[in-house]
């Protein structure tokens, strides 16, 4: 206790707010606590099956009890501090303060809340530095790869091995588009190309260069849709490949993971898969086959495969059209035999049967490899930081508006603050009704409402009100004038894309180099805001203070 009391009688004599405020202690705290929350996110991996448990890192977080952990202790610490931090106010006891020294005190209380609240950085570190330290990237990616090759052989899924996703050769990949005796004509050329099989008529197209893809591309644009006429797209006659209309091992083009993957790893595996079957190499094949089933042991992967059983399965020279799919888990385990997903088999119109025994069950690898490339590669978690400096910064303004005021001017703050509120709420949903239709009806409301706060607050200073309502005016300001730019920000970039649309009717995907701007830079713009209202608040509060009742 002593050794506490001189550290404190120091501060109190020479770094008067540092001891008001109780920042080394905070510190200190916080310090051991992030510590902990370290070692905890350390020790929460050990193995394999660890890793396969949750979809990603933050998971072991959020959907944990650690996140209960770290809620229950920043209140508590929180709450502990609050006390002893408002046991002394000089402000309001009249004692001589050093101009600035409100909004330094302002600073050191939202650095106190922030750090208060992050330990998830701190779980998350030590989760990642575990997981790196348990596996190696380098060695998991050639894993990958392996498996991305081979995984064209594992046929569990019959709607990645139809026509519609062949990515290779040229000039693959097309889109589809699906027609019925009913509505022939509405969907396909008949001028051009197509081909009739099981009832349905088929056309093979690419979208013309002008068109806009990003906005059209969609399940759509390959299945059976009504066009208003056929100019934007280009007719390919694939009667050459009218073999691979039946689900084939030809057509497959997927990438099982994708994680660390790049375009050129992609494009080597289409090759590979290319190349395989072309030379239909059974002796490659086995070896892959092989591969495949030795990395599973390394993976916990569940499966009753052999090289033998699973090659005399996809052996179906010289087109590989699948004839039985492999399951995705045991089937002597559920409680219904499968016999196909019947969903979009869009060339065939067949459900090809699953294997009565045959099965290969991932168990979550793709969580483990998501999780490790994450612990390897993953950016800063910026969102849920912005989340905690939100909140954080706007604890710190009520305990400001405590610290400069009263108890009772918070209360009144607070119910001042619910009236506007409601006449928002009010506004919004009558204002159609009050001021007719407009896109920008939302915008002015929080704009008009924030800028009447705003100059009410500067004459009820001038004008000379009663403290008490300067004071529930000055309260609301705080958060009026970021919110009064924020709308403005919005309704500035809506209208630049308004303007632009009615020029570019179609490019619904655009974006003005303001929005771009202030998706990035906009949240640090408003918070400078915030800092700048509340200096401001800070340098009047005082002359407010020293104001005859």
């Amino acid at each position: 206790m002593n050794f506490i009391n001189k550290i404190n009688k120091y501060l109190l004599e020479h770094y008067p707010l540092i001891w008001n405020t109780r920042l080394v202690w905070m510190l200190g705290v916080n310090i051991i606590i992030h510590l902990l929350f370290f070692l905890i996110g350390f020790c929460t991996v050990n193995d394999l099956s660890d890793l396969k448990e949750h979809h990603k890192l933050d998971d072991f977080f959020y959907i944990t009890s650690n996140v209960y952990y770290n809620v229950l202790i920043s209140i508590f610490i929180l709450l502990i501090w609050i006390v002893f931090y408002l046991r002394n106010n000089a402000f309001k006891n009249l004692y001589s303060i050093k101009k600035g020294m409100i909004f330094q005190q302002f600073c050191i209380v939202f650095i106190i809340i922030l750090i208060s609240t992050t330990q998830f950085y701190s779980f998350k570190t030590g989760l990642k530095i575990k997981t790196r330290s348990l596996y190696s990237w380098q060695e998991i990616d050639n894993d990958i790869k392996v498996f991305n090759k081979f995984s064209l052989f594992l046929a569990q899924n019959q709607v990645e091995y139809e026509i519609d996703k062949k990515e290779y050769p040229a000039p693959f990949p097309l889109k589809v588009v699906v027609g019925y005796n009913h509505n022939l004509e509405a969907n396909i050329d008949t001028t051009q190309a197509f081909i009739k099989m099981d009832g349905r008529f088929l056309q093979f197209y690419k979208f013309n260069s002008n068109y806009d893809i990003e906005t059209n591309n969609s399940y759509e644009a390959r299945s059976e849709i009504v066009f208003d006429n056929f100019d934007d797209r280009t007719i390919i006659d694939i009667s050459e490949f009218k073999e691979f209309l039946s689900p084939s091992l030809l057509n497959y083009s997927k990438q099982e993971f994708n994680y660390g993957q790049d375009t050129l790893d992609y494009k080597k595996q289409l090759h590979f898969y290319e190349e395989i079957l072309n030379n239909k190499d059974d002796v490659k094949i086995k070896a892959g086959l092989s591969e495949v089933l030795s990395i599973s042991k390394k993976y916990e992967i569940k499966h009753n495969l052999t090289v033998d059983n699973w090659f005399k399965l996809i052996d179906n020279k010289p087109n590989y059209l699948l004839t039985e799919l492999i399951n995705e888990s045991n089937p002597k385990e559920e409680y219904y035999a499968r016999t196909g997903y019947g969903v979009n088999n869009l060339s065939s119109g067949k459900d090809i049967p699953y294997s009565k025994r045959l099965y290969f069950d991932f168990n979550n690898t793709d969580n483990f490899f998501k999780n490790v490339y994450e612990s390897y590669f993953s950016g800063f978690d910026i969102v849920f930081l912005y989340f905690i400096i939100a909140f954080s910064f706007c604890l710190s303004i009520l305990i400001l508006i405590f610290k400069t005021t009263s108890i009772k001017t918070l209360l009144l703050s607070f119910v001042a603050s619910l009236v506007v509120l409601v006449l928002i709420v009010w506004l919004m949903s009558s204002s159609n009704n009050l001021f007719g239709y407009s896109k920008y009806n939302e915008y002015f409301i929080m704009l008009f409402i924030s800028f009447l706060i705003i100059v009410f607050s500067i004459f009820s200073y001038i004008l000379n009100w009663k403290k008490t309502i300067i004071s529930i005016f000055w309260s609301l300001v705080l958060f009026a004038v970021p919110t009064f730019f924020l709308f403005t920000a919005f309704s500035y970039s809506r209208f630049l894309k308004d303007v632009y649309l009615e020029l570019n009717p179609q490019n619904y995907n655009y974006k003005s180099n303001f929005e771009t701007w202030f998706q990035n830079y906009g949240f640090w713009a408003i918070l400078l805001i915030s800092v700048i209202t509340i200096y401001v608040y800070s340098l009047f509060i005082r002359k407010l203070k020293a104001r005859p009742e």
